[in-house]
């Protein structure tokens, strides 16, 4: 087997890990297998990786962001010079807050930006591709299920002047609910299905005046 083959291996199934996103359950795998793979496959000596940034996002504080520039040298079988070969990862992470709105570990998020950013940057050697690939099927599935579900202008319409007919602390509960029940979508007529359509309705039922 040949390198890009070894580490583009699936993993043991006892490694692999479940995440609940948007109403999907996906397959992850741990940055310490990530590293134990590039350890195996390439040698400790052979890989390195540079932070080249992290940060909170400008445009939404409550998320850090990781760049990650990952290094690997590539010893080939004919005798010829190593070559080097770098790949790029950007990573990200949710800040978690205490119930009263305080930072849970600043230090944590970005640490488990830059994870996430080091595995996607392991992923243009074939580390975890496979995870990658499914993940981009199921979103597409359910961009493919959501444009075929979504409600019509009138409804859309119609919901609207429902919710800015509320009492402004009551549309303020509103955004909450809508970012709840939709996973945090942008709140316009292509993201809206039926059954989200019938959960708003049901919500400006119980708060009108």
């Amino acid at each position: 087997m040949n390198i890009l083959s070894a580490l583009s291996e699936p993993f043991p199934s006892e490694v692999e890990k479940q995440l609940k996103k948007g109403g999907a359950s996906l397959t992850y795998i741990p940055v310490s297998e990530v590293i134990t793979r590039l350890n195996k496959v390439l040698g400790v000596d052979m890989w390195s990786y540079e932070i080249l940034s992290c940060y909170r996002d400008e445009l939404d504080p409550d998320f850090v962001v990781a760049h990650v520039r990952l290094s690997a040298t590539f010893v080939p079988t004919d005798n010829a010079p190593s070559i080097i070969i770098t790949k790029d990862g950007i990573g990200g992470q949710k800040i978690k807050r205490t119930k009263n709105g305080g930072i849970l570990d600043l230090g944590d998020e970005m640490k488990g930006a830059v994870s996430d950013a080091l595995k996607k940057a392991a992923q243009h050697f074939g580390v975890g591709i496979y995870l990658a690939r499914s993940e981009e099927s199921m979103n597409l599935e359910a961009y493919e299920e959501q444009a075929q579900n979504s409600i019509s202008d009138e409804h859309f319409e119609k919901l609207r002047e429902l919710l800015n007919s509320l009492e402004p602390d009551k549309r303020s509960e509103a955004k909450d609910y809508w970012d709840k029940i939709s996973n945090n979508l942008e709140f316009d007529q292509s993201s809206i299905t039926n059954a989200l359509l019938s959960e708003m309705l049901s919500f400006v039922k119980a708060n009108l005046k």
